[in-house]
C-alpha cells in the first residue's frame, strides 16, 4: 500500500491531503480519496490510471478534476504498484488508501512512514515530508526537460509557483561549465 501511495503522490503530483485521510471517523466521500475515484483504463492491459480528485487546494469551489497517470514500464510505476496494491487492498468501501489493519493512511503516517523508509536506505528523512512526492515530481519533470507548461499543467498550478518547487542538484549545476564552452 505505501508503495503504490508513494508512487501516485509522485507520478500524479499530488499533495499528501489529497490522498491521505485524518481518520475513518473523518473520511467524507464527497471530498476525499474513496476507492472509487481511481480506475484503470483496462484491466488485461492497463495503460493509464484516472484519479478523480474530488476537491483540492487549487479547486475551490469544489468542481473536481480528473488525472491520468501514464504507465512508465519501469521499476518506478505508478500503474503497475496501484494494480498490486489493489489486488490485496481489503474489499471494503472507505477511503482508497487503507492499511491490511484496516487503519487509514493518514497524512502523519504517511511522514512517519517515509521517514522509516528514508532512514533504511541511509537518508536523512529531516530532508522530506509529505510534500516532497510534489517538489520531487516537478524536479524530476524539469531534469527531463519538459517544457514549464506542462509541467504547471501536471502539478495544478495556477500560477508561476511550480517553479519553486524545482530543486536544482549540485551536479546538474556544476555540469554547466563545461557547455558554457560549445
Amino acid at each position: 500500500m505505501l508503495w503504490a501511495a508513494f508512487c501516485l503522490a509522485f507520478f500524479a503530483f499530488l499533495r499528501a491531503g489529497e490522498f491521505t485521510c485524518p481518520s475513518w471517523a473523518s473520511f467524507d466521500e464527497s471530498g476525499m480519496l474513496a476507492v472509487g475515484d481511481v480506475a484503470v483504463d483496462s484491466h488485461s492491459n492497463p495503460s493509464y490510471l484516472s484519479v478523480r480528485l474530488k476537491r483540492s487546494k487549487g479547486d475551490p469551489f469544489a468542481l473536481g478534476i480528473t488525472l491520468y497517470v501514464g504507465r512508465s514500464f519501469g521499476k518506478l510505476c505508478a500503474v503497475s504498484a496501484v494494480l498490486a496494491y489493489l489486488a490485496v487492498r481489503p474489499r471494503t468501501p472507505g477511503p482508497f488508501f487503507i492499511f491490511q489493519d484496516g487503519n487509514v493512511l493518514s497524512r502523519h503516517r504517511l511522514v512517519s512512514e517515509l521517514s522509516t523508509a528514508l532512514r533504511s536506505i541511509g537518508l536523512d528523512p529531516s530532508h522530506y515530508k509529505g510534500h516532497s512526492f510534489r517538489i520531487g515530481a516537478a524536479s524530476a519533470a524539469a531534469r527531463a526537460g519538459l517544457n514549464d507548461l506542462l509541467i504547471q499543467t501536471l502539478g495544478r498550478w495556477k500560477s508561476a509557483a511550480f517553479q519553486s518547487y524545482i530543486r536544482t542538484s549540485r551536479e546538474q549545476i556544476c555540469s554547466v561549465a563545461p557547455r558554457l564552452l560549445i
